[in-house]
């Protein structure tokens, strides 16, 4: 039974790259974006279920992925049929037009990097708690003005990944300084999503290619992220020296991060889905401005409370389709899951018909959460509202600047 439900879910998906890419003349799509990725970390999951000290899968679980797949997918070929008629350039790639990196670049990184060295040595005065500690991340910049400034740095080290070459290699500087804000903050997705947008950006562009080195460093990567945040909760907060036990147990805790979405649903579906809720959850962000609106101050958390224990640790995420399943009946799930496919499909022909770095920058956020749905479903959160809002002021900005003397910054050689 097992065996089946997977060979579905294969043929499905290789049913739907082929269409994907005789329709789009490319891989580099929503579609595929959110499908391999899944594919990829349900296969892990499948190897290491049972073994290890890993509950058993339940397959069955993958049948919620082979309808929201196809939901998902139907407007695809819509979009990819008007714009094989409407786009002259249609199928030659997503070309993305640049010129320097613009010179208010610089300065935005200068505030940020001095404002959260500030932010952060007054929050090492005050606070009770050390660097590395989900507290210490929390006063650090998890709400108010630090929180929604920490969500602009995120998408600084978007557009600073994307311009990154051998003639900016300066833009290291920013880079890093940025992403470990990121890391003092402590959440996995908020280091991961803007490093793969603006990775995807640059494979789009042509900067990158996929190759067994690229794969590779993309691995390394993953699991230094990982490890450097567990490190510093074990070394720094709760000072244990690291030996090949705590290695161990770190390596077992990375397994366990990236099989927690689908065990998570596996476990989920096989007790009947006991945290069922209200479809609001889903609109959390909607609704929670219009609350503040109207002034009745309520706010919605998209938090599950339900946590299952997978044998290594507990996990309350579902993977995309699954934290959707649980909130809408089959019609709500059907057609939201038809219209995140729509909206996602605009914006790739929105790329296609207008090549600006900034259009294209909130498509590949948004391929970017797309492909970490074999986690979680994040379209629930503030930041699906608050970045690309960002996103298009900073470009309002830029072209305000145009023109003037500091509109972009010459290539400077390292």
């Amino acid at each position: 039974m097992g065996f089946l439900i997977v060979l579905t879910l294969i043929v499905e998906a290789s049913v739907l790259i082929y269409l994907e890419h005789k329709a789009w003349k490319t891989l580099f799509t929503p579609l595929s974006f959110l499908m391999l990725p899944y594919i990829a970390v349900l296969f892990i999951s499948i190897a290491m279920a049972g073994n290890a000290g890993f509950v058993d899968f339940y397959y069955p679980s993958i049948l919620i992925w082979n309808v929201g797949l196809l939901c998902f997918a139907a407007p695809d070929f819509i979009f990819a049929g008007y714009s094989s008629r409407s786009l002259p350039s249609y199928g030659t790639g997503t070309e993305i037009t640049e010129g320097p990196v613009p010179r208010i670049f610089i300065i935005i990184g200068m505030v940020l990097i001095l404002m959260f060295s500030y932010r952060l040595l007054s929050t090492v005065r005050s606070s009770h708690y050390l660097i590395g500690s989900d507290e210490f991340a929390e006063e650090f910049a998890g709400f108010g003005f630090w929180g929604h400034l920490k969500r602009f740095c995120s998408v600084m080290l978007m557009l600073y990944i994307y311009y990154l070459d051998r003639n900016h290699r300066w833009l290291w500087f920013f880079i890093i300084a940025l992403f470990v804000v990121n890391v003092i903050n402590m959440v996995k997705g908020t280091m991961i999503i803007p490093c793969v947008t603006g990775v995807m950006l640059r494979l789009a562009a042509g900067k990158m290619k996929i190759t067994a080195r690229f794969l590779s460093l993309l691995l390394l990567s993953a699991v230094g992220v990982f490890f450097i945040t567990f490190l510093l909760a074990i070394v720094v907060v709760n000072k244990m020296e690291v030996n090949d036990k705590i290695i161990l147990w770190i390596f077992q805790r990375f397994v366990h991060y990236f099989s927690s979405g689908t065990l998570g649903l596996s476990m989920d579906m096989q007790l009947g889905f006991p945290d069922r809720g209200p479809f609001e959850v889903i609109w959390t962000p909607f609704i929670n401005i219009i609350n503040q609106l109207n002034g009745s101050g309520e706010i919605l958390s998209p938090v599950n409370p339900t946590f299952h224990f997978t044998g290594i640790s507990l996990t309350n995420v579902r993977t995309v389709f699954g934290t959707l399943y649980i909130y809408t009946n089959h019609l709500q799930f059907c057609l939201y899951s038809f219209g995140l496919g729509f909206f996602s499909y605009f914006l790739k022909m929105m790329t296609l018909r207008y090549r600006n770095i900034y259009l294209n920058t909130v498509f590949y956020y948004f391929c970017a959460l797309l492909a970490m749905g074999w986690f979680e479903f994040y379209f629930f959160h503030l930041d699906i509202i608050e970045i690309p809002v960002m996103i298009f002021l900073l470009y309002l900005t830029d072209r305000v600047l145009v023109g003037k003397s500091f509109t972009a910054v010459q290539q400077i050689e390292v």
